[in-house]
Parts: C-alpha cells; structure tokens; sequence
C-alpha cells in the first residue's frame, strides 16, 4: 500500500510567517550560554572517553604481544 503524502493546507503567507517565527525562536536559544552543570557534564565525558581509548589501545597492545 503506497502512502499518500499530507496535502499541505496552510496558506504560505502563514507558513512563512510560523517559519520566522521559528527562526527567531532557535536563534535567540542558540545565542544563550550553556550552563556551567552541562559543561562540567561534557568535561567529564571527554574524561571518561578518554580513559576508555588509553585503556582499549593498552589493551590492544598487550593483546598483540
């Protein structure tokens, strides 16, 4: 069975306007700066990864042997 696409209804004077709307909406959520909790998050990420990658290269290399 084939799916029919949504016929689009809205006028595109109003489809413009709701995707300005939404523009200004992301920009002004972009343009804030992160919280200090998300950055501590992400540093610790990069800490744990970091670790993984020393500790399967070490594996890798014992592995070898």
């Amino acid at each position: 069975m084939t799916q029919r696409k949504p016929e689009n209804k809205l006028d595109p004077d109003v489809q413009a306007h709701i995707g300005r709307q939404l523009r200004a909406g992301y920009v002004d959520i972009l343009n804030q700066p992160v919280p200090d909790r998300f950055l501590e998050l992400l540093a610790e990420l990069d800490t744990r990864e970091g670790e993984a990658e020393r500790t399967s290269d070490e594996l890798r290399q014992n592995g070898s042997r």
